[in-house]
């Protein structure tokens, strides 16, 4: 049979057990090129698009708009012009005929090994993936998040070399003890953790307090740091982080409390899912995360570690910031009142999660980045 490329249902993050199709982006019979957006895929967690991983002609559209299906699932079929008709059916036919739920299905460089160590008398969750003997891409999450946020990026980044998620103290898997919360003991945390890790030098991409606490590490350790992503960062000049968000997310305790600050986060609250608020029910539920929460809250809402970080920015040589002027949690950092090596690039159409809401186009900027 001449050669076919079955489209699958992909598999975004451990959790991920089935997707369902909201829309199609091209018609059957539409020319495609590696890269172009093809179906926007539904998880309990959030709808994002999925690209394609080849090009040729969209032959067969096999599952529609409404459709749930498993992992692995068959969702369309790709093929050359000079495929016949007769072909593409029989190879969809026998896939259908022996497709298992479950079977076959390869975790790919979206898996994350977890693990956990000890830095600075401290438990870090951590979850690695990727190959190479070059420096790694580490990822720091935001408040209140954990590396699960990272779902549509560690597969493309990963594709690059080794890559290192963490959970941040306070947050997923790792020790609840933050300190005093402030930025400086976080990024020595973070600083420990890669030494006991062996890491020398990292690409660090920080998302919001991930992205202070990183640019925090750059410009204490500049010779650690093979390259600085900031997404949506706080702390840089012209920010002005929401008290409203951080209190909300620290008080409320039932779901429909906290589904508004969720809502937050996307420019789109539709986004948001009863899942995702039930994961920060739970998440708010374990013992000593209140209290980090708070920490954290409160040396954000101050502001002397916002004021210590700009007046330091300029230790550090070049960094990528990536920003949405829709941000309802940091707002849009001040270009003019950044250092002469930070670029920033906006993503349109997103709030504060663009790496979540646009993935296919911070991916594209996260890959340069940290080359």
């Amino acid at each position: 049979m001449a050669a076919v490329t079955p489209l699958r249902m992909p598999k975004w993050g451990l959790s991920m057990q089935e997707g369902k199709i909201v829309s199609w982006w091209k018609p059957e019979g539409s020319d495609i090129a590696e890269g172009d957006e093809l179906v926007d895929i539904e998880t309990s967690k959030i709808t994002n698009v999925y690209e394609a991983p080849s090009g040729g002609t969209l032959r067969r559209i096999v599952a529609q708009e409404g459709d749930t299906l498993p992992v692995g699932a068959l969702i369309a079929v790709v093929a050359e012009a000079d495929v016949s008709d007769a072909d593409v059916d029989a190879f969809v036919s026998e896939f259908q005929a022996n497709f298992t739920p479950g079977e076959g299905v390869e975790e790919g460089a979206g898996a994350l090994k977890i693990e956990t160590i000890e830095a600075g008398g401290r438990t870090i969750q951590i979850g690695r993936t990727g190959e190479g003997e070059g420096a790694p891409i580490v990822l720091l999450h935001g408040f209140s998040g954990d590396m699960n946020n990272w779902l549509f990026n560690i597969e493309a980044l990963a594709a690059q070399g080794p890559l290192i998620a963490l959970d941040l103290p306070g947050h997923g898997g790792s020790s609840k003890d933050v300190g005093d919360g402030s930025l400086a003991t976080q990024a020595g945390i973070v600083g420990e953790t890669l030494t006991a890790l062996g890491v020398k030098q990292a690409h660090l991409v920080g998302h919001s307090l991930g992205g202070a606490i990183a640019a925090r590490f750059a410009a204490d350790n500049p010779v650690k740091v093979a390259s600085l992503t900031l997404i949506c960062p706080s702390s840089l000049p012209g920010n002005r982080i929401s008290e409203e968000f951080l209190t909300g997310i620290v008080e409320a305790s039932r779901a429909r409390d906290l589904k508004p600050f969720i809502e937050m986060l996307f420019a789109d609250p539709s986004i948001v899912n009863k899942d995702m608020i039930e994961d920060m029910v739970r998440f708010k539920r374990i013992d000593g995360v209140e209290e980090a929460l708070t920490h954290l809250r409160d040396r954000l809402v101050d502001g002397k570690d916002a004021a210590a970080l700009a007046a330091d920015l300029k230790k550090i040589p070049a960094a990528t910031v990536i920003a949405s002027k829709d941000d309802k949690i940091v707002g849009a950092p001040d270009e003019g009142a950044l250092p002469p090596g930070f670029t920033v690039k906006w993503i349109e159409g997103a709030g504060h999660m663009p790496h979540l809401e646009k993935a296919a186009e911070v991916n594209a900027i996260l890959a340069e980045a940290t080359r």
